[in-house]
């Protein structure tokens, strides 16, 4: 199975109502060939038994018949028991018959999920036939069960609903435990609980056995009849939960109740919003159909709370939170990797990275470094040179494979695993445009045998990309992929490459992000640089500073405000000689901080106003390089309350002369000019 992430909470739809809830998903390819015989349980009579055998059925899916994988090796499959190699079919939960045609599960266990890789859930019974769901007749998502029919058979046997329910009776759970066939286990009817919210009914404690796979199955007493359906199990004893069949009975068969409790938060703020999802779908419908239903409801519902959440919290969040101004006035952090805007403990908001972040090899001089933030990995990749970044911006196979040479994706087989090597093209491909009109390339693959998906946001840059990946099973990633699009507009990057890279990346014009409109790059090998935006243009010559395929370039972005809107644009040049030194030049674009900021943030203007170093025109050695710098253009007394400075910062390596510092600086500011006022 594929590595989980961290996920964040959420009561919803297509999961187990709590974190206690019998898990009915089992590893892949595990399956049964026929169910087994019953075990024999105390008090069970033997007439009995052999009606539970024939009302109580595997709820099973079909192993998925493609792979789109690539692995390292050969897959051991002889590694895993004979029956689990050959089934058809992998287990995940139990149902049982009631009169009329009608059976019952746990709802989540018949999992609705419409864009699944097992859209079909079946029934299996003890002779090993395989019938198809056909109609939804009755459904909760708070009761957490469902009624249905299967198309063309007709049951061998029901199950009668008990007339009466006594606690200290003894019980037995019948299902399909732990995927080895349909079993029953005894124990004691111990006490009803309320349910936890508004305490409409009452849940029913058992302390008989209930393993993964029970859920769904029914609760019955000495005679067979049903008292109610098994749905989770207690965390820390063996008091375990089940529905009174008679909720089941009495539920309206005109519409389905979805009703789940939510909590949403977003990974960027220490804010919640609790809301409740409370509406119906008519009933009777197709089991497909209903899925889709059921899936369109829930996107809608997590999609209105995203937009809920950041309406009820705009004043609290980047950039309208006073807590945000300072990064309206600063520099942040000019790594190439990802980070992303979020409130700190103290209130202010800051950019952030993974508390741990790793790094891997991809071959031939690419780069992969990663780390976990909430339920999100950040990633920066670095091209190899064998997998340019342009070959990647279209093909989505070679894009993910040369992310699988850093990250360790495996599948287990008994106590081997085998590492996945390649995911194949993407299912789906789109752009996603966020709210500064950046482009990210967006990728789904489907992981067909644990039946997830992973999701990939790329945004390209010089020589590789910025990435936000997710992997989530298919119900449950429309979901995260609501937090992926909204988390774009809140992830800070900065663009670095060569010269040669720069050129491969501009190329590609219709995944530029809007602020490179303005933006021409032009070096001329051997002769000049220039740049150009709305805002400036700077040159130099090849012989004050060498301009090579290897010399290169970095655009530091911010946040600041520009008629009434904050932007994301520009605000450093920074030309290096060669990828290999520090000779470099730094040409800066500095807005006046308000006096309301903290020192901090005040530090460089005052810096620049006073010319205080690195801005005092004379040089000065630090560590290895010779190092000049000065506002732009050079002003004369009093520097009287400007609201918008630059400047520029000379670095050459090893020790060098201030008269020829100064000269060198006083070429690079000739070759500047400034086109706003």
């Amino acid at each position: 199975m594929l590595a989980k992430h961290p996920v964040r909470f959420i009561d919803a739809i297509f999961r187990c109502l709590r974190n206690s809830a019998l898990r009915t998903l089992l590893p892949a390819f595990v399956g049964l060939g026929c169910l087994a015989s019953p075990a024999l349980a105390e008090d069970l009579r033997a007439e009995v038994l052999t009606a539970l055998r024939k009302a109580t059925y595997e709820v099973v899916v079909e192993k998925p018949k493609t792979d789109s994988l690539s692995y390292e090796k050969p897959l051991p499959l002889d590694l895993l028991p004979y029956r689990e190699r050959n089934d058809k079919y992998e287990s995940i939960g139990t149902a049982f018959a009631l009169a009329n045609g009608q059976f019952v599960s746990a709802a989540h266990v018949v999992s609705l999920g419409a864009d699944s890789v097992r859209r079909r859930i079946h029934l299996r019974n003890a002779e090993g036939v395989i019938v198809r769901l056909d109609r939804v007749l009755k459904f909760s998502t708070a009761r957490d069960f469902i009624v249905f029919t299967v198309k063309d058979y007709v049951p061998a046997g029901v199950l009668e609903p008990s007339a009466a329910q006594r606690k200290n009776d003894k019980i037995f759970t019948v299902g399909n435990a732990l995927g080895e066939g349909v079993i029953a286990r005894d124990g004691m009817y111990t006490s009803d609980t309320l349910e936890e919210e508004d305490g409409r009914w009452s849940w029913i404690r058992f302390s008989a056995a209930a393993s993964p796979g029970n859920s769904g199955g029914p609760l019955v007493d000495r005679d067979g009849r049903v008292i109610g359906v098994v749905l989770r199990k207690s965390e820390n004893e063996n008091l375990n939960f089940a529905l009174p069949i008679s909720e089941v009975l009495k539920a309206s068969a005109a519409a389905a109740e979805i009703s789940s409790k939510v909590m949403f938060k977003l990974d960027i703020t220490d804010r919640t919003l609790q809301s409740k999802l409370d509406q119906t779908i008519g009933l009777p419908l197709g089991y497909q159909e209903f899925g889709q239903a059921l899936q369109a409801m829930n996107s809608r519902f997590v999609a209105s709370l995203s937009e809920q959440f950041k309406a009820a919290n705009r004043d609290d969040m980047f950039p309208d939170s006073p807590g945000a101004q300072g990064l309206l006035y600063r520099a942040t952090s000019a790594a190439p990797f990802p980070h992303v805007l979020a409130k700190q403990r103290d209130g202010t908001w800051d950019a952030s990275l993974p508390s741990e972040r790793r790094r891997a090899e991809v071959g031939k001089n690419g780069s992969l470094s990663f780390g976990t933030m909430g339920n999100f990995v950040y990633l920066r990749l670095q091209a190899p040179e064998d997998v340019p970044a342009a070959q990647m911006h279209g093909d989505s196979k070679a894009f993910m494979d040369v992310l699988l040479r850093g990250l360790y994706y495996s599948r287990s087989f008994g106590p081997e695993r085998v590492r996945i090597t390649s995911l194949g093209r993407a299912k789906e491909e789109t752009v996603h445009i966020d709210a500064y009109q950046r482009k990210w390339q967006v990728r789904r693959w489907s992981v067909e045998h644990s039946d997830e998906t992973i999701i990939t946001y790329a945004l390209p840059q010089p020589g590789g990309y910025a990435i936000l990946l997710n992997e989530a099973d298919e119900a449950a990633s429309a979901m995260y992929e609501i937090d992926l699009k909204t988390l774009t507009d809140f992830v800070f990057v900065t663009y670095y490459g060569t010269l040669k890279q720069w050129a491969e990346f501009l190329a590609a014009r219709d995944m530029l992000p809007a602020a490179f409109d303005s933006i021409a790059i032009e070096p001329a090998y051997g002769k000049e640089f220039r740049y150009r935006s709305k805002r400036l243009s700077f040159s130099y010559p090849h012989d004050l500073m060498k301009v090579t395929q290897t010399s290169d370039l970095h655009l530091k972005f911010a946040y600041f405000k520009e008629n009434g809107r904050v932007v994301w644009d520009v605000t450093s040049v920074v030309a290096g000689e060669d990828k290999n030194t520090s000779t470099s030049v730094s040409l800066s674009r500095h807005l006046r901080p308000p006096e309301t900021l903290p020192d901090s943030d005040r530090r460089t203007w005052e810096s620049l106003v006073e010319r205080r170093l690195p801005y005092t025109g004379t040089s000065f050695f630090d560590k290895s390089s010779t190092i000049i710098g000065s506002p732009h253009p050079a002003q004369q007394g009093d520097m009287r309350d400007p609201s918008r400075l630059y400047s520029i910062v000379y670095a050459a390596d090893g020790t060098h002369d201030a008269p020829t510092m100064a000269q060198r600086l006083a070429r690079f500011h000739q070759g500047i000019s400034i086109h706003e006022r």
